[in-house]
């Protein structure tokens, strides 16, 4: 084992810090598995634990070694009454920040155990502590505070680590906190909190679980060199690095697996060299904004320094979906047939968009429920007729999730034979919005109201009754939002299914994948979910007006293209923004640099 850690870390001087691998897991479960807990059995906490727990926050670290933390320990019930009865006073003051509906749902929420724990515990900050001079307070006092805040937090970790439960209450009024304890007017109450033993551990936060915020990816928090950057040329992406510890393997089926190990990562040379020529042309340094940016991700997906992308395709998969039965779309389920002819004869949306963008179409047929008529363009992969009904049990079995996957990779390996360079995803079925809505849903956490939009232009009843439907079939087949192949399974669809394995297997070939819409975007979740490097490979042609479509752009942490209130599908938006994607590509390669021009450069 010590072998296998020190070919996993730079050198002998990691090593001789670093904790065996058990122990580390624990550390790590330990941060992961810290819950803020609301409900408390009664047992009291022996004194000899608590003493434990007060010693590992007291070696919290802190400014200057201030140590600016005091610990007031609380077990008499009638004092415990009086916070009690301040919290109430301001839960309901804080009622008013809301709007209804958000404002009945905060206050069904329970926030604190202060009766039902058997102790409480107010932990202060006494900016005094230090002295009148304190090393490295002087520029940013707040130090003080901080520092009594990771206090608060070697309380909690240890708390967990010895099975107690800790609740931080912070809808209090410091003044009649201090009051209620004599606590001096210069020292300041930082946190409250509830502890004992839990009634339960949740497997993720309350407020989480609950519906009312999701948790936010590591992706959206992370800023390279300067805020903003979200990549840069010298980092990997450190979001896609984390979490491996303790995690056990995908439960990917071999073929998934296989289509997951074949995509790498951005080439950071060809994006460095195709940044510099772009600083090096006849404009100002940044001066075509996002036009320059997409040249340089392309680029580094490509691995050309300066790349043309000639050979391109709209990738329209279409299927049925059981759900339809359930009222949900404002058209019929033949729409779904019928659309696909359309296709076929170059009548719809996408077919003069993909003229327009010199993009060939490729119709899918992955579970259309009609019997089509043989068409030299149509290419037959049907999963099934139509996905089962949701809202009765699983879309599909997790095998032909995979079937549906496989279909997809194979159509991209098929076109990348005949020449390929730029792909888009389209897709056609009626209902797919349903299944994308119940994917996002579940994989982001958001509820099915957040998410849900109007898809083929129901009306006020109908988006009322395609939520419920929605809430009904994730509470019925109870898709894992961690496995995203079960998500895919029980709630999507088989065109969604095709998408995931065509954007699986682009990324392992290193071709740019341009993701439309809302449908298209919530497969592009479901690939990124297996495969996180996927990501780097894809272009947000557009923002929907799908209200669920803004979810999936924070949750993928891309910023679209274009923004022109579109919600066809079919790949339209995808189609436009391959025009853009060419136009900043011909600026990278044919525009003159100062040099070839002889125009003279910036003055310094």
């Amino acid at each position: 084992m010590r072998e296998q850690q020190q070919a996993s870390r730079p050198g002998d001087a990691a090593d001789r810090f670093t904790f065996a691998d058990t122990e580390r897991d624990v550390v790590y479960r330990t941060i992961r598995d810290r819950r803020d807990v609301r409900r408390f059995r009664p047992e009291p906490i022996p004194d000899d634990v608590l003493a434990r727990l007060l010693d590992a926050a007291d070696h919290a670290p802190s400014v200057g070694y201030m140590q600016p933390w005091s610990f007031v320990v609380v077990r008499d019930a009638a004092t415990r009454s009086r916070v009690k009865d301040l919290f109430e006073r301001e839960r309901v003051a804080a009622a008013q920040f809301f709007e209804e509906p958000r404002r009945s749902r905060y206050l069904s929420l329970k926030l604190e155990g202060i009766l039902e724990a058997p102790m409480n515990l107010c932990v202060t900050c006494d900016p005094t502590r230090g002295g009148v001079a304190v090393i490295g307070r002087n520029s940013t006092p707040e130090t003080d505070v901080y520092s009594t805040c990771l206090a608060v937090e070697n309380f909690w970790l240890a708390a967990r680590a010895e099975g107690v439960g800790v609740g931080w209450v912070s809808i209090l009024k410091l003044p009649q906190l201090r009051e209620i304890f004599g606590i001096p007017p210069h020292v300041v109450p930082v946190a409250y909190l509830c502890v004992g033993y839990p009634e339960q551990l949740l497997d993720r936060p309350e407020l989480e679980t609950a519906g009312w915020l999701p948790h936010r990816p590591l992706f959206t928090a992370l800023h390279y060199e300067r805020w903003g950057a979200r990549s840069h040329p010298a980092w990997p992406r450190l979001d896609r690095l984390a979490g491996a510890r303790g995690r056990s393997p995908a439960p990917w089926p071999a073929p998934v697996r296989e289509l997951v190990a074949r995509i790498g990562a951005l080439d950071r040379d060809a994006m460095a060299t195709a940044r510099a020529r772009e600083d090096e042309l006849t404009k100002p340094q940044g001066s075509l904004g996002r036009l320059e940016s997409v040249a340089v991700h392309v680029a580094g997906i490509t691995g050309n320094a300066r790349p043309t992308l000639p050979r391109k395709a709209v990738v329209v998969m279409a299927a049925d979906h059981g759900v339809a039965a359930e009222g949900v779309s404002a058209y019929p389920q033949d729409v779904t047939a019928q659309m696909v002819l359309n296709f076929l004869r170059g009548g719809a949306g996408i077919s003069v968009l993909a003229r327009a963008a010199g993009a060939r179409v490729i119709v899918v047929d992955m579970g259309v429920a009609a019997d089509l008529p043989a068409h030299p363009d149509l290419y037959v992969r049907r999963v099934g007729r139509g996905t089962r009904n949701m809202a009765e049990g699983p879309a599909m079995s997790r095998e032909e999730a995979c079937r549906a996957i496989e279909a997809g990779a194979a159509i991209l390996e098929e076109q990348a034979g005949l020449g390929l360079d730029l792909v888009a995803t389209g897709e056609m079925g009626i209902a797919n919005t349903t299944a994308a809505s119940a994917i996002v849903s579940s994989i982001t956490r958001l509820p099915a109201a957040r998410v849900v939009g109007r898809g083929t232009g129901i009306d006020d009843n109908g988006l009322a009754r395609k939520i419920a439907v929605i809430e009904d079939a994730l509470a019925l087949n109870r898709p894992d939002p961690d496995d995203a192949l079960d998500v895919l399974a029980k709630v999507g669809g088989f065109e969604i299914a095709g998408l995931v394995g065509l954007i699986l297997a682009a990324a392992g070939r290193r071709i740019p994948v341009v993701v439309d819409g809302f449908i298209s975007g919530a497969a592009a979740l479901v690939a990124t979910e297996i495969a996180p490097s996927a990501r780097d490979f894809l272009i947000a042609a557009h923002r929907s007006v799908e209200v669920g479509h803004q979810a999936v752009l924070e949750r993928l942490a891309l910023d679209p293209l274009l923004d022109l209130d579109l919600r066809l599908g079919e790949g339209t938006g995808a189609a436009i923004a391959m025009q853009l994607i060419d136009d900043a590509l011909r600026v990278l390669d044919e525009m003159a640099t100062f040099t070839d021009a002889r125009v003279s450069g910036r003055i310094e």
